[in-house]
């Protein structure tokens, strides 16, 4: 025995000692627990169920896919569940999985969870629950198919440029078939789904919390803490009080305006910033008011964007004045204009629509989005200084915006860059799978749709950019759905101890790797 090891074992048999004299047992230590401040919880944790900020900040500890996305390093498509993959024919791509993955049942996982995890009973079938969701993420496959335990050949309906990219993004998670047709019913599953991440589900209450546990199985790594408990704090006073006092140890959704009070705190602060998402209004083209395009175009043009950057974000993002991103590399133009802040233009367009300065409703959510309210109170003020009166409507959730119970006009909306192509944000969100036209049913247009076809199937370079370029000259001018206005923000506060990394993206990554918790 060392004198290293010697040490260590008499502290640990005077430490049972004293224990043994008090007559108590000798217990072990509880895990770690990470507390995150969060504004809600999704209302299901089924990813074909729901996309969402939330869901995407949950979801991301629960599941992987066959490939990733690494996010510290260029945004590169990297190994997942598989770890080897080759193309075989335009329409046909061949992955090896990882020998010995596990699920957070103990099941090792095989090709024959990942052809369930894209097959007719959860994705594809007319009934299948996660259909919709599926069409909108992972809609150009058509097939996946078990070769045998370790081989899957995953088969498009179309050549499809962007398939490595959707195979690491949501909606392309993999799940346990065993544990899915054992689950008592299709709520139950949404509830406690089984899949191969760094946590498990251990408990779930909408709006109240998520709690999520180490899986002792996890085949990238023995996860860096025992809990990660997902806490609903939805004002963000609370979230700073909860931070202040220690029983969060991250919380979000911070304003900039809370820097100073954070830094004020000891061993706390605050970091992130913009993430590849474009911060966005709707517009209902059925409302009377919005029914002429002008009307929406003048909309935008009256909005002052770098003015909202510099006042809400102290220019610590991006203004956009249309859905242009770097992030969409060779077909990014930095020269297009947009509908940039012209406010003659936008009280010209107004007159030519015989606009009379009617009532137009702006649905808001009271807390989701950093800085929202601000935002909504600025974006008011500045439509009225061109003559246009906007009733605004600050709702407490989601459902209230979307109902249709009363006129909708303007809504608050966020379009995340999913894929690192315009097909991951305007033809996701707007096109005719998109939720737009698909869900909300606020707009549509049959000449975006069949160009939005060309983009997502064609091959040739030269001919995606004058596809994007006619989709974002129906997004600007023509028929405007909505319009863009910086890049969103995601700031966290977070104690000093946490050494946690945020990503360019709404999820939060607390698996091996981009955590370790101090004392």
């Amino acid at each position: 025995m060392t004198s290293a090891t010697r040490r260590t074992f008499t502290k640990g048999l005077a430490a049972s000692t004293a224990l043994a004299a008090t007559g108590l047992p000798a217990v072990a230590q509880p895990a770690r627990r990470l507390t995150v401040g969060i504004q809600g919880t999704p209302r299901s944790l089924e990813p074909l169920r729901e996309f969402s900020n939330v869901a995407w900040r949950v979801g991301y500890n629960i599941f992987e896919g066959l490939l990733g996305i690494d996010y510290k390093n260029g945004l590169a498509v990297v190994p997942g569940l598989a770890e080897s993959h080759r193309r075989i024919s335009p329409s046909m791509m061949e992955f090896t999985l990882k020998d010995g993955v596990r699920f957070h049942d103990g099941e090792i996982m095989t090709s024959e969870d990942v052809a369930f995890s894209f097959g007719p009973e959860r994705m594809t079938g007319e009934r299948a629950p996660g259909r919709a969701i599926a069409n909108v993420f992972v809609g150009t496959i058509s097939r996946v198919e078990a070769i045998d335990r370790r081989t899957v050949r995953v088969v498009t309906r179309t050549t499809d440029p962007l398939l490595e990219q959707r195979l690491a993004g949501w909606g392309a998670q993999v799940i346990s078939k065993k544990a899915f047709l054992a689950a008592a019913s299709y709520e139950a599953w949404e509830r406690s789904p089984v899949g191969t991440g760094p946590f498990r589900v251990k408990e779930f209450r909408i709006d109240e919390r998520c709690l999520l546990e180490a899986h002792a199985g996890y085949h990238g790594g023995k996860p860096p803490v025992g809990e990660v408990l997902f806490r609903v704090l939805p004002e963000l006073a609370a979230r700073m009080n909860a931070l202040a006092a220690g029983e969060a140890d991250i919380v979000t959704e911070v304003s900039l305006d809370q820097v100073r009070n954070v830094e004020a705190m000891t061993d706390r602060h605050v970091v992130g910033g913009p993430i590849l998402n474009f911060r966005a209004l709707v517009f209902d083209k059925a409302h009377p008011q919005l029914v002429d395009p002008r009307v929406r175009r003048a909309l935008s043009h009256a909005i002052d964007r770098k003015a909202i950057v510099d006042s809400l974000y102290a220019g610590r993002t991006v203004a956009r004045a249309t859905q242009m991103h770097p992030a969409f590399g060779a077909l990014n133009d930095p020269t297009r204009p947009g509908t940039a802040y012209d406010p003659d233009l936008a009280r010209k367009l107004l007159a030519e629509a015989g606009y009379k300065g009617q009532p137009i409703p702006y649905r808001t959510h009271a807390s989701y989005y950093t800085q929202q309210v601000q935002t909504a109170q600025i974006l008011v003020e500045m439509w009225r200084q061109v003559g246009i009166n906007v009733d605004l409507q600050v709702r407490e959730n989601w459902q209230q915006i979307f109902d249709t119970a009363s006129p909708r006009g303007i809504r608050d909306w966020s379009n995340s860059i999913l894929f690192q192509d315009p097909v991951g944000s305007l033809t996701r969100l707007y096109g005719a799978a998109g939720s737009v036209q698909n869900v909300s049913k606020e707009w549509s247009n049959a000449p975006f749709n069949e160009t939005a076809r060309v983009l997502e199937t064609s091959l040739d370079l030269a001919e995606r950019k004058r596809a994007f370029a006619r989709l974002l000259d129906i997004y600007e001018t023509e028929d405007p759905p909505g319009c863009a206005l910086h890049d969103l923000v995601m700031f966290y506060a977070k104690k000093r101890s946490v050494n946690w990394t945020p990503y360019p993206v709404e999820s939060m990554d607390f698996g091996p790797g981009n955590l370790t918790v101090g004392a």
